[in-house]
């Protein structure tokens, strides 16, 4: 039940910075239901994740450290709570595959509620966590891995993120 009140959320935010004519890759897409329900509207989005049961023609059971697809294929890359189950290497091949001026959108929980997650994901009141957080992070704290990474990204607004490849 919590977890669909986010996606809610989540929805609202990707959808006001998306548009119709852009590639969107969801890294860490879950169950792909993002990806569905944009391309049930219209948008070209396409998902991976590691632990997807199946490709589909949209859906890949993709690493996010080596996504298979080519430098430059996405206008947007979305990470909706992905991020903290990633090491900061995954920058590298955010920024590869992403257009220059791209748009990079994040959201990940707060550190300080991690215990919650956690119980209420045990006891199924929250979605089921498959991989361990391994790497809590707040907003402001992305620069850095950024940097650590040798991507170049600039904050346009909390959690939306520019790539520049110069």
């Amino acid at each position: 039940m919590l977890g669909r009140i986010g996606d809610r959320k989540r929805w609202r935010l990707v959808r006001s910075q998306v548009s119709k004519d852009m590639a969107i890759l969801d890294l860490g897409c879950g169950s792909g239901w993002l990806v569905e329900r944009l391309r049930r509207e219209g948008y070209n989005a396409v998902g991976i994740d590691s632990n997807l049961p199946s490709s589909r023609s949209y859906l890949y059971r993709r690493s996010a450290y080596n996504t298979g697809f080519a430098d430059g294929s996405f206008d947007c890359i979305v990470c909706l709570e992905t991020i903290e189950h990633l090491e900061a290497k995954v920058y590298t091949e955010i920024r590869r595959v992403s257009k220059d001026g791209g748009k990079f959108l994040v959201t990940t929980p707060k550190r300080r509620w991690n215990w919650a997650i956690e119980l209420l994901s045990s006891l199924g009141w929250a979605d089921h966590l498959v991989t361990p957080h391994i790497n809590l992070i707040g907003p402001h704290e992305i620069p850095f891995q950024l940097e650590k990474a040798e991507s170049f990204m600039w904050l346009e607004w909390y959690g939306i993120y520019r790539i520049g490849k110069t």
